[in-house]
C-alpha cells in the first residue's frame, strides 16, 4: 500500500461565505469597537471622565496585555492542533525566576565564591547549594562573571531556554506518553508553580542588575510626531512592539508553512492526519516547544520590566487570559480553526474589558466572573456560528 504525499491532500476545510463564516471572521472585530464604544460613553456619562479614549491610556492597555498577548500567541497553535496549555503561568514564573536567579550568580560569583571559602575555613556549612557554587565557578572560569551585560544576555537566553524546555516536556508526554493535554499540562501547572516557589524559598526573585536588565520591560521606541504633553512624546514599549511582530511571524508560519498546515489538519482530524502521513506527534512536539518558548519570551519581560519574580503570583491566571483570547479571538476549542489576528483582537478585547471596569470602579475579585462569561458567551457564538455554516 502506498501512502498518499501529505502534500497533496486538501488539509484545509473549503471557506464558504455565509452568515456563519462572517460571524467567525468579523465577530470579534465587531465586539472590539462595540466594547470601546460602550465604554466610552459609560465613562462619560457615569463618571463624567474622558481618559479611556486617549492615546496614553490606550497604550497602557496594550502594555499590560502584550506579555500575556505573547503567551496567547503560543496557545492559539496550540488550541488549533486540538490540544489545551493550563501549564503557562506556572512557566513564566519558573523561567523568569531561574533567568534572574542565573543572573545574580553570574554577576555575584567572586562573592560567592568567597563566603563559601570562609565557610570552609570556619568548618561551617556552606550558604549556598552545590549546584550554584558549581554555576558561580563555571562562570569565573569562563570569564562570564561579573560583567552586568554578560550576566543579562546569560539570563535572557536562560528564560527562553527553560520555557522551551518546558515545553517540550509537555509535548513529549502528550505526543510520545499519551497524556491527554489536559492531564500532561495540569502537572505542569503545579510542577512549575512548585519549582518557582522552592527555588525562592516562596519569596521572589529580586534582580541584582538595577540598570541593563529593567531596560528590556520598560523602554521602548519613541514617536517624536505623536506628543502626550509639554515635553512629552510617545514611547512605544519593546513589550507591544515584540507581540505585533510576533504576531506577524508567527501568522506566516500559521498560514504559510507546511508546518502551520499540518497544525490545522491535525487539530481538525488526528486519525486522517495520521493516516496523510503526517508526523503528528513531531507536530504535538514542536507545537508545545513554541508555546513553551513564547512562555519565555513573556517571561523575560515580564521579569525585565519589574526587575523581579514573585514566584506565587507571577503568571497567576495567564492560562485563563490566554485561552479566553484564542477563544474570543475565534479559535474554535475543538481544534481545527483559527487565527493569530483573531487572538490579538482576542487580546485587545480583554484589554479593554479589563480597562472598563477599572473605570467602572468593578471589584477585582469580580473581573474574573466577567472572564468566564466572555469564554462562554464565545464558545456559544462558535456553536452557532458552526450551525449556520
Amino acid at each position: 500500500m502506498t501512502d498518499t504525499p501529505a502534500t497533496d491532500l486538501p488539509l484545509l476545510p473549503r471557506r464558504r461565505f455565509n452568515v456563519g463564516s462572517i460571524l467567525g471572521t468579523l465577530g470579534p472585530l465587531v465586539a472590539l469597537i462595540v466594547i470601546i464604544i460602550v465604554t466610552a460613553i459609560l465613562e462619560r456619562y457615569l463618571t463624567g471622565g474622558s481618559r479611556f479614549l486617549t492615546i496614553e491610556n490606550q497604550l497602557n492597555i496594550l502594555r499590560q496585555y502584550s506579555f500575556v498577548g505573547i503567551v496567547a500567541l503560543g496557545m492559539t497553535f496550540v488550541i488549533i492542533s486540538g490540544g489545551i496549555d493550563l501549564s503557562v503561568g506556572s512557566i513564566v514564573a519558573f523561567a523568569g525566576g531561574l533567568g534572574i536567579w542565573t543572573m545574580n550568580t553570574a554577576l555575584t560569583a567572586s562573592t560567592i565564591m568567597k563566603a563559601h571559602g570562609r565557610a570552609i575555613e570556619r568548618e561551617m556549612d556552606s550558604p549556598y547549594s552545590p549546584f550554584r557554587l558549581w554555576l558561580a565557578q563555571t562562570f569565573s572560569d569562563r570569564g562570564l562573571a561579573e560583567s552586568e551585560s554578560t550576566a543579562v544576555w546569560i539570563a535572557v537566553v536562560t528564560v527562553l531556554l527553560a520555557g522551551m524546555l518546558a515545553g517540550l516536556i509537555n509535548g513529549l508526554l502528550i505526543a510520545k506518553g499519551k497524556l491527554a493535554p489536559f492531564i500532561a499540562t495540569l502537572g505542569g501547572f503545579a510542577a512549575y508553580r512548585s519549582l518557582a516557589l522552592a527555588m525562592a524559598d516562596g519569596g521572589e526573585y529580586r534582580s541584582s542588575s538595577s540598570k541593563l536588565f529593567p531596560i528590556l520591560g520598560t523602554k521602548g521606541i519613541e514617536v517624536p510626531w505623536i506628543e502626550l504633553g509639554p515635553n512629552r512624546v510617545m514611547t512605544l514599549p519593546w513589550s507591544v512592539i515584540i507581540f505585533f511582530g510576533l504576531a506577524i511571524v508567527l501568522s506566516i508560519v500559521l498560514n504559510r508553512t507546511r508546518y502551520g498546515r499540518y497544525v490545522y489538519a491535525v487539530g481538525n482530524n488526528e486519525r486522517a492526519a495520521r493516516y496523510s502521513a503526517i508526523a503528528v506527534d513531531r507536530i504535538k512536539i514542536i507545537t508545545y516547544t513554541l508555546i513553551g518558548a513564547t512562555c519565555g519570551l513573556s517571561a523575560m519581560l515580564l521579569s525585565s520590566r519589574m526587575n523581579s519574580v514573585a514566584s506565587s503570583t507571577t503568571g497567576q491566571q495567564y492560562e485563563l487570559d490566554a485561552i479566553a483570547a484564542v477563544v474570543i479571538g475565534g479559535t474554535r476549542m475543538t481544534g481545527g480553526a483559527g487565527s493569530i489576528w483573531g487572538t490579538v483582537i482576542g487580546v485587545l478585547i480583554l484589554g479593554e474589558i479589563g480597562n472598563m471596569l477599572n473605570f467602572l470602579q468593578v471589584s477585582p475579585y469580580l473581573q474574573g466572573l466577567v472572564k468566564g462569561v466572555i469564554i462562554i458567551a464565545a464558545v456559544l457564538v462558535q456553536r452557532v456560528g458552526r450551525k449556520t455554516a
